[in-house]
């Protein structure tokens, strides 16, 4: 079965929505996740089939990581 946003379990690799990835950071709009992206602080990729920007999950993952570090 495939869940999207914090209840996703898939352990690979995968390209998310700036939606799916403000959930996953607990950012209430996916407005700033395009704000890291334009800023460089988060790669995102443009995927075939689809006009929108993606971000790797492993890539937000880290985030939460490093986030965690520094409390």
């Amino acid at each position: 079965k495939y869940w999207m946003g914090t209840r996703d379990i898939y352990a690979g690799e995968r390209y998310l929505t700036f939606s799916e990835a403000s959930e996953f950071l607990g950012i209430r709009s996916y407005s700033r996740i395009s704000e890291m992206v334009r800023n460089g602080f988060l790669p995102a990729f443009e995927l075939p089939d689809t006009d929108r920007l993606r971000v790797r999950k492993s890539d937000v993952l880290a985030l939460i990581q490093l986030e965690k570090q520094k409390q």
